[in-house]
């Protein structure tokens, strides 16, 4: 979870997810914390400045929104269990 609003910590996020990719060959999914303030940034923009996949799961979120974060767990399920199905 990357938070919208403080491009200051986009480098941060984007080392701890190379890390993460490097060490974990695991289904993910990266989402875009606070997408309801004025001041979050396009989830597009946001994917180009933590250098992205286009084919990773991007999403907004508003952690204090339930069904926010459902949407983002649900994604991340699906995600497993594609990667389950295809037997990688």
């Amino acid at each position: 979870m990357v938070d919208s609003t403080r491009p200051e910590t986009f480098r941060e996020a984007r080392s701890i997810l190379e890390t993460f990719r490097a060490y974990a060959p695991t289904p993910y999914v990266v989402a875009a914390n606070k997408q309801d303030l004025d001041d979050a940034w396009d989830i597009e923009d946001m994917r180009i400045a933590l250098r992205l996949d286009p084919k990773l799961k991007f999403l907004p979120c508003v952690a204090s929104s339930k069904d926010s974060v459902k949407n983002v767990l649900l994604e991340l399920l699906y995600s497993i269990l594609a990667e389950m199905e295809s037997g990688a």
